[in-house]
């Protein structure tokens, strides 16, 4: 599998960023993608869900996905073809959670500091390296543990634990 990925920075987020104002407060107990997409960004960029596009990157500050670790903000990313969240830091429980889910949350130092929207990003997760094609710079990545490696590779942790039991069944 590739671990090299090309996308934009759909949006970047300031530090401490709560994802449940992605799809509004009044969403977080819904599960019906309609109304999560319907909501998606309405806050930011009315025009959010239109211009995202699969592949498509979300930048954070430090602490990213600070608060309540709800699923429908970044089950509704992923429906809209978020590819990985890149950030300085990421909340613990919000990490755990999107990491279970599938989500590659990938920690990158310098990422609010040389990152804009819209920039087109290479994302190489094997060599640990953000590359912004649109200023040129090369970003370094925090060093991914293998096992969280696999487990994005896997696409979360319920099919990492298929793939190990599957060699030791019983």
């Amino acid at each position: 599998m590739s671990n090299i990925f090309k996308g934009r920075a759909a949006w970047v987020f300031e530090d401490n960023f709560d994802v449940d104002l992605i799809v509004g407060v009044k969403n977080i107990s819904t599960t019906d993608m309609t109304m999560l997409k319907a909501d998606v960004m309405q806050s930011y960029d009315k025009e959010f869900k239109e211009s995202v596009k699969s592949g498509d990157f979300l930048v954070g500050g430090s602490n990213f996905g600070y608060g309540h670790p709800h699923p429908q903000p970044m089950m509704v990313m992923r429906e809209l073809g978020i590819h990985a969240v890149i950030a300085q830091s990421f909340a613990f429980p919000f990490f755990r959670s999107e990491l279970a889910s599938g989500m590659a949350l990938i920690t990158c130092p310098d990422a609010l500091k040389k990152v804009s929207r819209w920039d087109e990003l290479e994302l190489d997760i094997e060599k640990e390296v953000l590359i912004n094609l649109s200023t040129g710079e090369r970003l370094t990545l925090d060093p991914i543990p293998p096992v969280i490696l696999e487990m994005i590779n896997a696409g979360g942790v319920v099919n990492y634990l298929r793939a190990l039991t599957a060699d030791h069944p019983g």
